[in-house]
């Protein structure tokens, strides 16, 4: 990709799937549903489409330097991971992305969970996690759009600080770079991000022969 500044995308039109909601309440696949909790996980579902805000946004930065272990971007960004470094193997460039569904889905589990419908903010938290993810597919889905038209392409997966051997410290250089105060979000001293429903995402961006 040619451009290095940040894109943006406000209130993306997303409904998860009602089988990957169940799949996060632990359901097995094809499990018979009782009819009660059918018509709640419809309600809760329909709740937090409302109280959601999807908005996600992404950065594309040059791999300056990649060893097999450590990822140096551009702006000087440093990661040390194995497991990243193989991620991007084939990737000369990289992309930081982050999304976020707000602070309101955040409120309203902790309100039913402590005060009210507690089996309610179960499957909210559900549906708000599965949205959040969701909002990184999307933006996935729409930059492999814009570089198929180069013979390129995202890698087939994403990794987030937290996971395998990406130290969650490294949430601190990506929050700065993408500059995520502007969306409202805040990282803690233990480096994670509030309001809670946010995420952090890397992805490579390789040839697509790869």
């Amino acid at each position: 990709m040619t451009h290095t500044l940040i894109q943006c995308f406000y209130n993306i039109p997303l409904d998860p799937e009602i089988e990957s909601v169940l799949i996060r309440l632990g359901s097995r696949k094809n499990a018979p549903i009782d009819a009660d909790f059918f018509r709640m996980l419809e309600e809760g579902m329909k709740q937090a489409k409302i109280l959601s805000h999807p908005t996600g946004l992404y950065l594309p930065l040059k791999i300056f330097q990649r060893t097999a272990d450590t990822v140096v971007l551009e702006n000087e960004t440093y990661f040390q991971s194995t497991s990243l470094s193989r991620l991007l193997q084939n990737s000369e460039e990289t992309v930081l992305m982050a999304a976020t569904i707000g602070p309101e889905i955040v409120d309203a589990i902790m309100n039913e969970v402590t005060q009210k419908d507690a089996a309610l903010g179960v499957i909210l938290d559900a549906v708000a996690s599965q949205t959040t993810d969701a909002v990184l597919d999307w933006m996935m889905d729409y930059l492999n759009i814009l570089l198929a038209k180069k013979g390129r392409k995202l890698t087939r997966h994403r990794y987030s600080p937290g996971y395998g051997d990406l130290s969650l410290v490294y949430q601190k250089s990506i929050f700065e770079t993408l500059k995520l105060n502007k969306l409202g979000l805040k990282l803690t001293d233990k480096y994670m991000l509030v309001p809670e429903k946010s995420v952090i995402a890397i992805a490579g961006i390789e040839p697509k022969e790869y």
